[in-house]
């Protein structure tokens, strides 16, 4: 019998025990906890669409004409037609054959693999990667290699040396931790040169990362993906669109395997069709108004600069994800009680999220920051 009292006891004394923080007002650069209100630099809603008036508005319309929830997995009756307006929406937006529609980015990684797992089948991935995808490959048949962070000799070694029938490149786009790009081009080329497939998630990239202005901002929209191979594409609706979900997108074979055989997929109630409805309309807003993304690399290159400036020395990344690795628990969590002190929400990340010993301070921003809040942010990490 596990001993609960003690793996908590052991939790709290290393500096790695985690409490919830129950807001009590919409997710927005401005929240309220425990009748206190923060300057939000701790949310994943980058361009700032949670709480945004006309999606609202949008939201209540499609409650009138869908009801509340769906009522049923997808294969039973849950499965509606906004569902299907959407995957056909994200198809056309991203140039793939055929797109599904899932509850959640970490379901939806799981059930990817878990639909094709067998015997034979290795899955190679960067030791950055989500766990979500980590568990796709533990929670399977599946042989997980794992290869340096963004080390793509090490991951053409590893994946010579291996002799399964079918071999699997599994790479976020944008690691969640660090805000780094993953060489997209780079695995792409290894991928076809050793007969393998190649997985992406773009989680931290969808409706972010900006390339080809016509088209979607995505981590794979300045690519040519007749010369890129990607194989499967997932993202999701629960960071930048603002809503609720994900999806993955991919061929039309690969996806009819995901209906057939993804267990979260088959077994999962779906997602309830106002909100996908209204993720559909987010899509478009965010298509529709490029100064929703303008403002957020606004933002980010502020951010930056004022950084400079200040003489703080942070990672690089030119995402919205900023980070300050600090390397122990226990000052990382000082830092965060600090930035509470001072009306500021920042996230304290602590192993086993990163590996122990680079603990570190994660900042979000977000395209709703203004000039002010991203200042009164640096002056405080400056004094810190």
């Amino acid at each position: 019998m596990s001993d609960f009292k003690k793996i908590i006891s052991n939790l709290k004394k290393s500096k790695n025990y985690r409490r919830r923080i129950p807001v009590e007002s919409p997710q927005d650069t401005v929240i309220q906890v425990s009748g206190k209100v923060f300057n939000n630099f701790s949310s994943n809603n980058y361009l700032n669409l949670s709480n945004n008036r006309k999606l609202k508005a949008k939201l209540k319309n499609n409650i009138n004409n869908y009801g509340i929830g769906s009522g049923a997995s997808p294969l039973i009756s849950g499965y509606s037609k906004a569902h299907e307006n959407l995957e056909k929406r994200i198809t056309e937006l991203l140039g793939f054959e055929s797109t599904l529609v899932t509850n959640s980015g970490y379901l939806t990684n799981v059930g990817l693999i878990n639909a094709i797992s067998e015997n034979g089948v290795s899955v190679f991935q960067d030791k950055g990667n989500h766990n979500s995808i980590i568990e796709s490959s533990r929670l399977s048949n599946t042989k997980l290699i794992r290869y340096k962070h963004l080390d793509y000799n090490d991951l053409e070694l590893k994946i010579k040396k291996d002799k399964s029938i079918v071999k699997i490149i599994f790479t976020d786009t944008i690691f969640s931790m660090t805000g780094e790009k993953a060489d997209l081009s780079k695995i792409s080329a290894i991928a076809k040169k050793n007969k393998s497939l190649l997985f992406v998630d773009d989680a931290h990239g969808f409706g972010v990362i900006r390339g080809n202005d016509k088209k979607f901002p995505s981590s794979i929209n300045d690519l040519n993906l007749n010369k890129i191979k990607i194989d499967a594409y997932v993202g999701t609706f629960g960071k930048a669109v603002g809503t609720f979900g994900a999806f993955v997108s991919s061929s039309r074979e690969l996806v009819d395997i995901l209906v057939q055989r993804s267990k979260p997929y088959i077994y999962s109630t779906a997602v309830p069709p106002a909100i996908v409805q209204t993720t559909l309309d987010s899509i478009n807003m965010i298509m529709d108004d490029k100064k929703i993304i303008e403002n957020l690399y606004h933002n980010i290159t502020y951010f930056k600069k004022l950084v400079r400036e200040f003489k703080i020395n942070i990672n690089y990344s030119d995402t919205p994800i900023q980070t300050i690795t600090i390397g122990n628990p226990k000052d990382v969590m000082k830092i965060y009680k600090k930035a509470k002190e001072s009306n500021i929400l920042i996230q304290g990340i602590r192993y086993p999220t990163v590996p122990k010993n680079h603990d570190l301070i994660r900042i979000n921003l977000t395209s709703g920051h203004t000039k002010k809040q991203i200042q009164s942010l640096v002056e405080f990490l400056h004094k810190i």
